[in-house]
């Protein structure tokens, strides 16, 4: 007999032991723990949903309400993620059940619409939330997929070309919000203020913002075809693919803006200086496939994770999708 509730600090054991032997299928297995507490990543205002066996967790799925622009617009938006099924559960019927209880938390306290990713590869996720969803599930549709870039920090080659150096009494910037400089806001772009150390360049700002004492990402393993050629790459390659069950050592870059290439190519070496300085070895940054300053990021040369974003529509709010065509995207991964 399976029943769902929202979690208790009570289950943090649960949540945690779940996502830490199930991980994110693709050409790179990924596990996306929380450790030492699950809850210290979760927004104040989260509603984290749990499916119990008995007293075992075997599902967990999370809602989240944020202030995000929309048309220029800041208001509230609703992020569904983090679901993880324990393989022996995972099917149509115990998710269909789970989103009839998720529906309900909807229809308490609405929004207008929700976003959500899914990891390129996850065929099993596609296929039961998005090509054969029923019943109670709301509606999945594909708005754009999500470049998460891992670009390297090579701290000998920060320090000799000077970057991150600073001379005696030299005077660090002064933090500030980081704001979209751009023409129009992008769609989905943080309407909250950045966490992290403030990083500033001329016509560009962003954040870097260090997860790693509540959330690590660790590499599980590969696909037959990486493991065949890991050790060829990791001798030529910039970035190295370490073994399985290695942490990485990086951070999040949020909060990206920039008024032109630029500034964006001097925002990510500036941002790269600035890990060097926490012995970081490489910084995460989001881009959509549309955003120009992709372009930019590929110059460094990093390792690419892709995501589609859809948006989630309960029967109320089928028109968010189409709002959000008007404009680029852009979303902090770093609450993802």
């Amino acid at each position: 007999m399976i029943s769902f509730s929202l979690a208790s600090r009570e289950d943090d054991a649960g949540i945690r032991h779940l996502l830490a032997s199930n991980p994110m299928p693709g050409r790179i297995r990924v596990r996306f723990e929380r450790e030492p507490s699950y809850f210290a990543g979760c927004g104040d205002g989260a509603q984290v949903l749990v499916a119990r066996d008995g007293a075992r967790v075997v599902g967990v799925a999370c809602r989240d309400v944020r202030r995000l622009y929309v048309n220029g617009v800041a208001e509230e938006v609703g992020y569904l993620g983090q679901l993880r099924v324990d393989r022996a559960y995972r099917g149509q019927l115990l998710t269909a059940r789970g989103y009839r209880v998720m529906r309900e938390l909807h229809a308490a306290a609405p929004v207008r619409g929700y976003y959500t990713t899914i990891v390129e590869g996850n065929a099993q996720a596609e296929g039961v939330l998005v090509r054969r969803s029923r019943g109670p599930m709301p509606r999945y549709r594909f708005l754009e997929r999500l470049c998460t870039v891992a670009v390297p920090v090579e701290r000998r080659a920060l320090a000799r070309r000077g970057l991150g150096r600073r001379t005696e009494g030299e005077a660090r910037p002064e933090p500030r919000r980081a704001e979209a400089r751009r023409s129009t806001t992008p769609n989905l772009f943080p309407a909250y203020d950045a966490k992290g150390e403030i990083v500033t360049v001329p016509g560009g700002s962003s954040a870097l913002h260090d997860q790693r004492t509540y959330k690590q990402t660790i590499i599980d393993g590969y696909d037959r075809a990486l493991s065949v050629v890991r050790p060829l790459y990791n001798l030529v390659g910039r970035i190295k693919l370490p073994p399985p069950n290695t942490p990485l050592n990086h951070a999040y870059v949020t909060h990206f803006t920039a008024d032109d290439a630029a500034a964006a190519h001097a925002l990510i070496e500036a941002l790269q200086a600035k890990a060097a300085e926490r012995q970081l070895d490489h910084i995460l940054l989001g881009f959509t496939e549309s955003d120009p300053f992709l372009a930019v990021a590929r110059r460094f040369r990093p390792v690419e994770y892709i995501s589609s974003i859809y948006t989630v529509a309960f029967d109320d709010g089928d028109d968010f999708h189409d709002r959000l065509l008007a404009r680029p995207r852009s979303l902090d991964i770093s609450a993802l």
